[in-house]
């Protein structure tokens, strides 16, 4: 299964998170499981980049 990415979104959705809407050519957190992609404001994105930040720095929960 692939992992959480960031990407820049090619159509227009809403976060099912937040309902803020995401526009076309935004950067957003996508979740391939769910194919969901989320705002830059919510928690699932927060979460992915504490997750790249740990990942980055070699930190012990980075692959948890």
């Amino acid at each position: 299964m692939k992992p959480p990415y960031f990407l820049t979104a090619r159509f227009n959705s809403t976060c099912p998170e937040t309902g803020k809407p995401i526009s076309k050519g935004d950067q957003c957190a996508y979740y391939p499981a769910t194919r969901q992609a989320y705002h830059l404001d919510s928690k699932s994105a927060n979460q992915l980049r504490a997750l790249e930040f740990a990942a980055a720095y070699n930190m012990a929960d980075a692959n948890y």
